[in-house]
């Protein structure tokens, strides 16, 4: 997500998201937890391995959306 998108775009009634990446489910509950305190809200986007999925020039990567949005985005592309 760009930086202008963070300054401003997470409180709300529909709240962006910051999709949450990696191989430790500990620790991406940990991020999730502090993604919330930003008053964003966190997708669980799977393993690092999966993480490709946010690369430049994919259809999420830099696009702000909401929860639902994210979801519907992350199975299109599997």
């Amino acid at each position: 997500m760009l930086y202008e998108t963070l300054k401003g775009g997470g409180p709300g009634e529909d709240r962006l998201v910051l999709f949450v990446t990696g191989d430790d489910a500990e620790a991406r509950a940990v991020v999730s937890r502090l993604v919330e305190e930003i008053r964003f809200t966190p997708v669980d986007a799977g393993s690092l391995a999966e993480g490709r999925k946010q690369e430049p020039g994919s259809p999420i990567c830099n696009t702000p959306m909401t929860q639902a949005e994210a979801r519907e985005a992350l199975a299109a592309l599997r």
